[in-house]
């Protein structure tokens, strides 16, 4: 027998010892995370079947003047449902921006709690007070997953932030040509691509939200610190390892009679302030600062693309693809690998790729905020670029608008 046969042998006997030695502890660990965990998600499943929801779909006037920076005031306002309790819920307030191409047309849409109704049509209509907002069936309703063994198929996929949330992608004052003095939508391409379909085609997307406070202002503190060389705060150390500082520093002084940090010329402070930045470190920081103080979301991205077999065009996905590249800036969002509805199973694979497709399909419908991947902080700036009502620089077609209003806006707000 080899000497490696012999290492992994004398391996597989120790774990196997350990294994029998510790089974009856580790088991019922086990078990009772899985209880919890079964427990927790019958209790979330009882709280969303309580809730009603509404599918408002806002329809846009003739022209729509302002920037998005108007949708930017709308996700203000919204994040005021933010509570001190609401971490004890089981499931967060959520909201979802929906845009949703359907044989031609593209359609806006905000689904929300019924509750809520009130709260969000205000918060629209102090901003855009021109357009219509109805109440709709749900137009996800229309789609059932059993339909996919019988003559549809679509391709879908949550998008995630390929780097830290603290930086922030392209937003949308990046897409003003001071050059040419105008503006350029990044919807258009969306627009364009909607008035493509053709009938039995479909584009659905939706960027669901739920507002959150400070988890997220240390994480940008900390990539701006690692960016500047400036060492993080000291956090609380613990007894031991105060205890072992303590030692090492008093050994220090006894051997070369200095102060601890005597000999480095004080220390990572003093390095960091003689560090000099680069024009593109300079243009980060104040980047990552400016999104740290906006409101911000936990935020998931999710796209569909759904059509009859006769009719599926695969390079309608690349247009949805290149719709979210046009964003890249010092983020990038794509699809996240393990959620794209297209896996390559070896074993029983018509039957695990339907089951993939019906749970992905399911996300979407119940505007779940965690389905493969984790949701991520976005500025209320970096969500009104993806999702804002575009006025006539975006010249598609076949975009709804109405002159009148379905929904009077509450009185005494400003036009």
């Amino acid at each position: 027998m080899s000497v490696f046969s012999q290492i992994i042998s004398i391996i597989g006997t120790l774990l196997f010892q350990v294994i029998k030695a510790t089974w009856w502890i580790v088991l019922p660990v086990v078990f009772l995370f899985k209880i919890k965990n079964l427990i927790t998600a019958k209790q979330r499943g009882e709280y969303a079947a309580s809730l009603r929801w509404t599918t408002l779909e806002v329809i846009l006037p003739e022209e729509v003047t302002k920037t998005p920076k108007a949708m930017e005031n709308v996700l203000a306002g919204l994040h005021g449902v933010w509570h001190p309790k609401m971490k004890n819920k089981p499931l967060p307030d959520v909201f979802s921006l929906e845009m949703a191409g359907i044989e031609g047309e593209l359609h806006f849409y905000v689904r929300c709690r019924a509750d809520y109704r009130n709260f969000v049509e205000s918060k629209i209509f102090a901003q855009y007070p021109n357009v219509s907002i109805k109440e709709v069936e749900d137009y996800t309703s229309r789609m059932d997953a059993s339909l996919l063994r019988k003559n549809h198929d679509f391709w879908g996929a949550d998008y995630a932030l390929t780097r830290d949330s603290a930086y922030p992608i392209k937003g949308w004052d990046d897409f003003e040509d001071m050059e040419e003095e105008r503006r350029m939508d990044p919807l258009s391409q969306l627009a364009e691509l909607a008035a493509k379909l053709e009938k039995g085609e479909q584009i659905w997307l939706q960027i669901v939200i739920s507002p959150v406070l400070s988890e997220v202002e240390g994480k940008a503190e900390r990539t701006r610190d690692q960016l500047i060389g400036r060492s993080a705060p000291q956090q609380g150390l613990g007894l031991g390892k105060e205890l072992s500082k303590v030692f090492s520093e008093m050994i220090d002084l006894l051997i070369s009679g200095n102060p601890p940090g005597a000999l480095s010329g004080g220390g990572e402070d003093s390095k960091s302030e003689n560090k000099r930045l680069t024009p593109g470190e300079e243009f980060s920081i104040k980047k990552i600062e400016e999104k740290a103080q906006k409101p911000r979301f936990n935020t998931m991205i999710r796209a569909l693309y759904i059509a009859e077999n006769e009719v599926m065009h695969k390079e309608h996905i690349a247009g949805l693809h290149g719709f979210f590249r046009q964003f890249t800036g010092m983020n990038d969002i794509q699809p996240e690998q393990d959620s794209i509805s297209d896996q390559n199973y070896w074993i029983l694979e018509d039957a695990r790729d339907y089951i993939h497709k019906k749970k992905l399909l399911g996300a979407y419908k119940n505007r779940a905020l965690r389905f493969v991947a984790s949701p991520y902080a976005m500025s209320t700036e970096e969500i009104a670029t993806l999702y804002h009502y575009p006025g006539r620089v975006v010249q598609a077609p076949f975009m709804p608008r109405t002159p009148g209003k379905t929904s009077e806006p509450p009185r005494g707000l400003p036009t």
